[in-house]
């Protein structure tokens, strides 16, 4: 753990200050530091201090700093994704339902794109796993996060207030695309025994028209995550099923809803499994946004999960390139692009924008 020592978030001291309002001030020492996950974008660590008088005060915490890798810092550093995180959690976390991980604090300096995140540690929780893929009982209780996290802000004036939010505009999108044409040809390459040939196929078409793909968008907006997939998710069991902690906030924008549901039914599956269960996921989505009187159409509703799963795919591109490469990474990413490509070919998504 010679890195840990690295960043000045995973000290005593700094989490001594940082803790203070919850600690009664005391003087922690830490016990333990692991890392949690493969740490694609920054890093994550369970830190477990030594026991203290206040008694309320938790055993544990995770701490989240910049990743120690400098393609990531600087995939970072293009995507504002530390600034998108501690933003969400200290100005917008309060105006949506969804459940996440309790914030204890939270530092951002801009300048030097350096952040501290320290949360809730979730320790009786699993986290998804987005290679296996999920069951049906986790993907009610993903769905039923979504729509906690959608229906507050759909299509609210409140969105405008967050001006760091980002949002689907031509000057981001020719970014967008000007970026996939730069790093597909890596993608492809990179990917060729493990991405199946007509998915990569599938991702040149994309690549060629990603400007008809961005016109074709929904106006419909909300806050979104734009990565909300099991790896994403922790689940804890309950008499009923799963509860949920939506976690890794550092893509959160103001996007149809639709994204982030394309996007999780695309990647939580087997292509049988997704077939499967698909219509009864989109189904039950609607339904929660019509519990909490958001009106759209079915049809509507259907069209745009078919459009906007192909965003799952164009992450899987540009974040296999952009963030440091490990296994599971690859791995993940690859199945992400198969799971992806062929949902736009069952669904023919192409259709709505070629």
């Amino acid at each position: 753990m010679s890195n840990v020592s690295v960043h000045q978030g995973i000290s005593a001291e700094y989490l001594s200050t940082a803790l203070a309002n919850i600690s009664s001030n005391a003087s922690l020492k830490i016990k333990s530091v692991a890392p949690i996950g493969t740490g694609q974008m920054a890093e994550s660590y369970r830190v477990i201090f030594e026991s203290i008088a206040n008694k309320s005060f938790p055993e544990s915490v995770v701490v989240k700093v910049p990743s120690q890798n400098e393609n990531s810092r600087g995939a970072s550093r293009a995507t504002r994704c530390y600034e998108l995180e501690t933003s969400f959690y200290s100005t917008l976390r309060s105006h949506v339902e969804v459940n996440t991980p309790k914030c204890l604090h939270v530092w951002f300096d801009a300048p030097a794109d350096d952040f501290v995140l320290i949360l809730e540690d979730i320790s009786n929780a699993s986290q998804g796993d987005q290679i296996l893929g999920a069951s049906i009982d986790q993907a009610n209780a993903a769905i039923d996060e979504l729509v906690n996290l959608h229906a507050p802000l759909w299509n609210s004036p409140k969105l405008d207030s967050f001006s760091w939010l980002p949002r689907h505009s031509g000057q981001t999108e020719a970014g967008i695309g000007d970026l996939l044409r730069a790093v597909f040809p890596s993608f492809a390459e990179r990917f060729e025994q493990t991405v199946n040939s007509e998915v990569i196929r599938l991702g040149e078409r994309l690549v060629a028209n990603i400007e008809r793909y961005n016109s074709a968008f929904p106006k419909n907006t909300t806050i979104v995550h734009r990565d909300f997939r099991l790896d994403n998710l922790l689940f804890v069991k309950n008499k009923v099923g799963f509860e949920v902690k939506v976690v890794d906030w550092q893509t959160v924008g103001a996007l149809p809803g639709a994204a982030d549901l394309g996007y999780f039914i695309g990647a939580s599956f087997n292509f049988e499994d997704r077939r499967k269960n698909e219509l009864a996921l989109v189904n039950r989505y609607h339904q929660g946004l019509k519990a909490n009187k958001i009106e759209i159409q079915f049809n509507d509703l259907w069209s745009q999960y078919r459009l906007l799963g192909t965003s799952g795919y164009i992450m899987a591109i540009v974040a296999s390139v952009l963030v440091k490469q490990t296994d599971r990474g690859d791995a993940m990413f690859a199945a992400m692009a198969n799971r992806h490509g062929q949902q736009m070919l069952d669904l023919e998504s192409e259709s709505l924008f070629s």
